[in-house]
């Protein structure tokens, strides 16, 4: 769905990225002749900001995006920039039971886009990843994130344990996810001050080290056939139990 030029595509996948980072797109490609109104309200966008638009013939645009499901859109990202960030200290002082993300490793964008979207659905503002040994924000972590990273500052980074143990200094709950924890999910956490959700990769699963410093450890149980869930699946049952948990403590 994404190729070797960085490229995204679909009419909602292009429209959010266009509304919320047009910095990052360097061009914009729409099909010919088309009087589909949103491609037409795209047009206006992409003058608004000033970015340059080539028009293809739809069997260009397919070859172009190597798939013929563009709608007539495709985006050209420049992977260069990166989101541009909150300040992390001043959103822990000033947000009252904060839930944060942080992502050890993770090797498939497509993952990072799921966990980027089912984060911003579930009121997560800060997501921290490990910026070694993982995917980057690519075009395909993009599409799959579909406008998730509106109002979601991503912040990459090697210092995980020091923003971990930055995040119990302000009294937050640093909870790792583990096959083997003894606590699940869905267990009576309580935290007055919000909470951060460790997740590691679809493989190894969180360094040692990390879980360590965490205050604990969970599990997602499983009650089928299948030895573990998907990690941006899990993720998402992770966040959702901890957000109800908060929402649980503000009545």
């Amino acid at each position: 769905m994404v190729n070797s030029n960085n490229l995204i595509y679909g009419l909602h996948t292009c429209t959010s990225e266009i509304k919320t980072n047009p910095s990052f797109i360097t061009r914009i490609f729409l099909i010919k002749n088309s009087a589909n109104k949103s491609l037409l309200a795209i047009l206006n966008l992409a003058k608004k900001h000033k970015i340059k638009v080539i028009k293809l013939d739809r069997d260009e645009l397919s070859l172009k995006c190597k798939s013929s499901k563009h709608q007539g859109i495709a985006l050209e990202l420049n992977q260069h920039k990166s989101p541009p960030t909150l300040n992390f200290d001043s959103y822990l002082q000033s947000t009252s039971k904060p839930l944060i993300l942080i992502i050890d490793n993770i090797q498939d964008p497509h993952n990072l886009g799921a966990c980027i979207r089912t984060a911003n659905a579930s009121g997560v503002q800060f997501i921290i990843k490990r910026k070694s040994n993982s995917t980057s924000l690519t075009p395909a972590a993009y599409k799959v994130a579909s406008g998730g990273t509106e109002g979601l500052t991503i912040i990459e980074t090697n210092s995980i344990a020091q923003i971990i143990k930055k995040l119990q200094k302000f009294n937050i709950v640093v909870i790792a996810t583990e096959d083997k924890a003894e606590r699940n999910i869905f267990s009576n956490h309580i935290s007055e001050n919000g909470y951060a959700i460790v997740v590691g990769s679809e493989s190894t699963g969180i360094r040692p080290s990390i879980v360590e410093i965490c205050d604990y450890s969970v599990n997602i149980p499983i009650y089928g056939s299948v030895n573990c869930l998907n990690m941006s699946v899990a993720t998402g049952i992770a966040l959702y139990a901890l957000r109800e948990n908060l929402k649980k403590s503000f009545d």
